[in-house]
């Protein structure tokens, strides 16, 4: 009798705690940032099975840079973006490794901005936005271990304990769940902006002259992405965007930009991983690039400027990974 007592409290203690769970992760969709929820959500879980034999993956350089839409109109390829704004080169990797699960992709163009950071960690709103969505998982739970410092990572295993504070903007909560559970506008994952720079580039060269390291973490990462395209099968290519190389924002966040980036081509050739760096100055010539009206700011390009970058990697693909497209 006292085994079967102990049995049934445990049976109680259990169906209590799976109700707890199921309710907060009712409560986590309400209230979270939906920012770049429902993309993500799709990608990972919701669309079928191998839907993209092409994912393009990063931070925001590549979010307002590539339009799949536009990619499958023009070279009969579907793709998703699974870049979200402020997204750090650890959080792509692991978010990369979650799409793998359903979408078995033959090509991964990752954007390499991030791998620029000089700091361990990033913004921690960015990093909800990129890791909100993603259900409990080990790759959830080494994302968390690698991109938010001890002491704070509880929010993001829990995101109601950030959110809940949000009880008292109900109004704007129900609008935003009614938008996520709409009809899907059809962005797969592109973010582009409608601003218009109205500057010139502010260099007109690329020295090729020095390498600099990048910093431990995000060499660690670079090298992981290069493994991960070998066990999972994948033709990896790296990326680099239009942005102003010279603006004091990328020395302060990055230090030497333009040799960490030399660095990433010398360890992509050493790999045998190709490198499309459209920020040379004969690149952005080469593909008709207007730095002033195709870029939303200094860093990102815009709806103009997504067509001509997404139309140059579309090319470029053509040229290094023909499979995809046959």
């Amino acid at each position: 009798m006292k085994h079967r007592h102990w049995a049934r409290r445990i049976v109680g203690i259990g169906a209590l705690v799976l109700c707890f769970c199921l309710a907060a992760s009712f409560l986590n969709e309400f209230f979270v940032d939906k920012g770049h929820y429902r993309d993500l959500k799709r990608v990972l879980y919701t669309d079928a099975a191998d839907s993209y034999p092409l994912l393009f993956v990063g931070g925001s350089h590549m979010n307002g840079a590539i339009n799949p839409n536009y990619f499958q109109k023009t070279f009969g390829v579907a793709s998703f973006n699974v870049a979200t704004a402020g997204q750090e080169f650890c959080e792509t990797y692991y978010l990369l490794k979650e799409a793998l699960k359903r979408q078995h992709a033959k090509v991964v163009v990752l954007d390499v901005y991030y791998a620029l950071n000089k700091s361990p960690y990033g913004n921690g709103s960015f990093t909800h936005r990129a890791l909100d969505p993603m259900v409990m998982s080990v790759n959830k739970l080494e994302a968390i271990r690698a991109s938010v410092p001890k002491g704070q990572r509880a929010a993001y295993l829990f995101p109601l304990m950030l959110y809940h504070s949000r009880w008292d903007t109900l109004p704007e909560l129900v609008e935003e769940w009614k938008d996520y559970t709409g009809p899907y506008t059809g962005a797969l994952g592109f973010g582009g902006g409608a601003v218009q720079y109205g500057k010139e580039m502010q260099y007109d060269n690329w020295d090729d002259t020095h390498c600099t390291p990048l910093a431990e973490k995000q060499e660690t990462y670079l090298q992981k992405f290069f493994q991960l395209a070998h066990e999972k099968n994948f033709r990896l290519v790296l990326v680099n965007f239009p942005y102003e190389q010279a603006s004091d924002e990328l020395t302060e966040w990055a230090g030497d930009g333009v040799g960490k980036i030399n660095q990433i081509q010398k360890e992509a050739a050493a790999a045998g991983v190709p490198f499309l760096n459209l920020n040379r100055p004969e690149q952005i010539k080469a593909m008709g690039f207007d730095f002033p009206t195709m870029m939303n700011n200094a860093s990102h390009v815009n709806y103009n400027g997504a067509y001509k970058v997404t139309a140059a990697v579309g090319r470029y693909l053509q040229t290094v990974t023909p499979e995809l497209f046959q």
